[in-house]
Order: C-alpha cells, then sequence, then structure tokens
C-alpha cells in the first residue's frame, strides 16, 4: 500500500469484489516480519495476520508483489474460519 505509512498487505477479497467499479475499496489482511501466534508464514519469510482485516481504498494500492499459493489461502482460510467461528 502507498501513502504516508507505506506497507504490505494481503489483498483477501475475491477479483470479482475486486473488480467492481462501484465499490472503492478492498478487503485485506496485514503482512508482518514479526512472528505472532495468530499468523500465517508466507513462502518469503513474511507473515499473514489474518485476524488482522481491514478495507482500504484501491486507490492506494501500490506494486502487486506476488501472489499466494492456493494451499497457503486455503490455511488462512481455515484459521480465519475457525476464529471467526469460536468467538
Amino acid at each position: 500500500m502507498t501513502g504516508s505509512s507505506a506497507r504490505r498487505v494481503l489483498i483477501y477479497s475475491g477479483n470479482m469484489f475486486n473488480e467492481l467499479p462501484d465499490v472503492p475499496y478492498v478487503i485485506t489482511m496485514e503482512v508482518l516480519a514479526r512472528p505472532d501466534p495468530m499468523d500465517v508464514e508466507l513462502p518469503d519469510g513474511l507473515r499473514v495476520a489474518y485476524t488482522r482485516l481491514d478495507h482500504v481504498p484501491k486507490v492506494l494500492l501500490g506494486e502487486l508483489i506476488g501472489d499466494v499459493p492456493g494451499e497457503l489461502m486455503e490455511r488462512i482460510n481455515t484459521r480465519l474460519f475457525m476464529v471467526i467461528t469460536t468467538q
């Protein structure tokens, strides 16, 4: 993300949602370098904080760095589902 506090995020919302012209934002998860019990490690060693959902304006998105493998997204989805259903 660009802006006054640039940071890396995982775009969590799907392409169909992201491409709707009337929706000016995407749903994201924070990407961090420090370990936390509530995260999932990415192939590059960074970590997705799947409990830190946010929505950010599409206009703040910067360079696309890469894609998350399907099996890793399944793990993120499963953990997020477990957190949501146990609250």
